[in-house]
């Protein structure tokens, strides 16, 4: 009986994690989607982290937002563009911030 009430927590446990690794990878797509366009533009990396504390404690939404930094290079000038992004009804929306 333990066994199953500490494999059932466990299986909680990775669907969680693993819906909130799919969220970011859809906001990361969504953000990339958002750069500018301009030719010669190339993505060199994307990475997520959480918000600043100052936003959360104003934050009235449902879902936690979180921030994507996309790392381009146009032309030998590099650029990183952040977004903060949002999952309503499993779609995401992105916003560009200016950090």
């Amino acid at each position: 009986m333990r066994n199953l009430a500490i494999l059932a927590a466990s299986a909680v446990l990775l669907v969680a994690l693993g819906g909130r690794a799919d969220a970011g990878k859809t906001c990361i797509v969504t953000a990339t989607e958002a750069l500018p366009k301009s030719t010669g533009l190339v993505v060199k990396r994307s990475r997520t982290r959480p918000v600043s504390p100052a936003i959360l404690a104003t934050w009235r939404g449902r879902s936690k937002p979180i921030i994507v930094d996309v790392d381009v290079e146009t032309a030998g000038d590099a650029q990183t563009f952040s977004y903060m992004c949002v999952m309503t009804q499993g779609s995401a929306f992105v916003q560009r911030t200016m950090n």
